[in-house]
């Protein structure tokens, strides 16, 4: 029994280390519409075809967002198709359940925000952005402890 229990742990150790290692990301595509949200959508949802794609956005992942401990999980930038590929620095991405919380920001465009339970490899993430006014999000606040340890 003991040696079923050492193979088990094992086993789930290796899974959970190539989880970490194996370079998990969060893909999707950005594209132009009427409203900014995000979406976990299938792969084969029309919208991730639809359209052009838009290029040049930022992108910033981050781990337990609504927390005061949240940190940068991952950035990127959109292709020039729209595509969206932001690697994770999670361990254990893609396995395990992380909330997360990712924004998106480009020049000329009201930004979008998405709240959600990091998805399996298996879907994918759409960012949908209307035209109109870039403007700060907060989501760069990182340290919130530190900043409410200066207010006391």
């Amino acid at each position: 029994m003991r040696n079923a229990k050492l193979a088990v742990g094992a086993v789930l150790g290796a899974v959970l280390a190539m989880g970490g290692c194996s370079g998990y990301h969060l893909q999707g595509r950005v594209v132009s519409g009427d409203v900014s949200y995000i979406a976990v959508v299938d792969p084969d949802d029309p919208r991730l075809q639809d359209g052009a794609g838009l290029p040049g956005v930022s992108l910033h992942l981050q781990s337990d967002p609504g927390r005061l401990n949240r940190k940068t999980a991952g950035r990127a930038v959109s292709g020039a198709a729209g595509e969206v590929n932001v690697p994770v620095d999670l361990t254990g991405a893609g396995l395990l359940e992380y909330d997360v919380g990712l924004f998106a920001r480009r020049s000329g465009y009201d930004p979008a925000t998405g709240f959600f339970s990091l998805p399996s490899s298996r879907k994918r993430v759409l960012i949908v952005m209307a035209k109109g006014k870039d403007y700060d999000l907060g989501e760069e606040r990182e340290d919130l402890t530190g900043q409410a340890e200066l207010y006391r």
